[in-house]
């Protein structure tokens, strides 16, 4: 009998500037790991998220990777964001390394090179959204015959546009398991393929136990506070919000530690620094899901805001969260005194390892 460990691909999104990017990526390996599966991360060049090669979009990213390694000593492969500051570039590059990569690919025709694998996971984050050229060859697996299977996927959108759904019904139809994020993608799969056996399951993140994600903390380079609130915010952070945060701070004694301003000594965190000023804070406030679920994981008080911008939808992601877990007393209330922040952890600790058995259930079957 060979005792060879069975190979999993693992198709997400990849980016090296985001926070919940790299830290769902990482969790769905680690999780598949747990399984006694040997992983690697599918990863393709930004410029070919969509179906069609746009020759002219190749050439100007090779371009573009050649002036910024001869001027910044960035590689082609790195896929950060070029106008980030290097320390925020290394920080990311760093926990990089824990995720295992495929070499990048430049033509969806390379695709039936990555067709040697037991399974095909495909998850988690926004990873079918069309917006996001979600619905390529790679997110929908259209090059293998093997397992495949979706873990949290999600749409990030209610409904599928006409455009898209003959695309969605005849590809994610030959999937042999899934499982989605939201309930919305739940409804969007039934709907347009009639699959009534889909699971939703919670954010890879929260997959993995606190003990799990303290292997990859490091404590921020020059942090000095002792008692701090994290302050991490994807959309503008408008006056009103700025002043009622300094009011908690000021009433609790804190500092604010601030990753979301360009101008903040914090901006260059890294993942690994992002977790552990989630753990060590008195308090996070935040308009941000993982933020919100890094919150959770560590029993910490927090204080979930609206989001303002042209991304204030995204925030229905975080209420769906908050009643999951019975935590809505996180939903700023107008007033951020009024605000009890003695969170009784209890029993969303209690629906936390409920719905983990529901994942082991859901794998078990898709492995076994």
């Amino acid at each position: 009998m060979s005792h060879l460990k069975k190979k999993a691909a693992i198709i997400s999104l990849y980016g090296n500037c985001n926070f919940g990017n790299k830290l769902q990526n990482y969790a769905v390996q680690e999780v598949l790991k747990s399984e006694g599966l040997e992983t690697v991360n599918i990863v393709n060049v930004p410029c070919l998220n969509n179906r069609k090669i746009n020759k002219k979009e190749l050439f100007k990213f090779y371009l573009k990777g050649i002036v910024h390694l001869i001027t910044n000593g960035d590689t082609i492969i790195d896929c950060v964001d070029h106008k980030d500051p290097k320390e925020r570039k290394k920080n990311f590059l760093r926990f990089n390394k824990r995720i295992t990569n495929s070499k990048h690919f430049f033509s969806f025709r390379r695709l039936g090179e990555f067709n040697n694998f037991d399974y095909y996971f495909v998850g988690s984050d926004q990873i079918w959204n069309p917006l996001y050229g979600g619905l390529s060859d790679l997110a929908l697996l259209t090059f293998v015959n093997t397992k495949k299977i979706a873990i949290s996927a999600s749409f990030g959108i209610s409904e599928i546009s006409s455009e898209f759904k003959k695309r969605v019904y005849k590809y994610i139809s030959q999937f042999d398991f899934i499982s989605v994020r939201e309930d919305a993608g739940k409804k969007i799969i039934e709907k347009e393929i009639g699959r009534n056996c889909v699971e939703v399951l919670i954010d890879p993140t929260m997959m993995l136990t606190a003990a799990e994600w303290d292997k990859i903390l490091l404590k921020p380079k020059n942090h000095v506070s002792k008692k701090f609130i994290t302050c991490y915010f994807l959309g503008p952070v408008n006056e009103k919000y700025q002043n009622e945060i300094r009011t908690l701070a000021e009433k609790n004694c804190c500092d604010i530690v601030d990753l979301t301003n360009i101008e903040s000594d914090y901006y260059c965190c890294g993942p690994s620094e992002f977790v552990w000023l989630i753990k060590n804070a008195f308090c996070i406030c935040t308009d941000s899901f993982h933020a919100s679920a890094f919150s959770i994981l560590y029993n910490k008080p927090f204080i979930a805001f609206d989001r303002e911008g042209k991304y204030n939808r995204m925030g229905s992601r975080i209420e769906t969260l908050l009643r999951t877990f019975h935590l809505t007393c996180a939903k700023y209330s107008g007033d951020i005194l009024d605000m009890d922040l003695t969170f009784n952890y209890n029993e969303p600790n209690q629906i936390l390892e409920k719905e983990r058995r529901k994942v082991d259930h859901f794998l078990q079957n898709a492995l076994h």
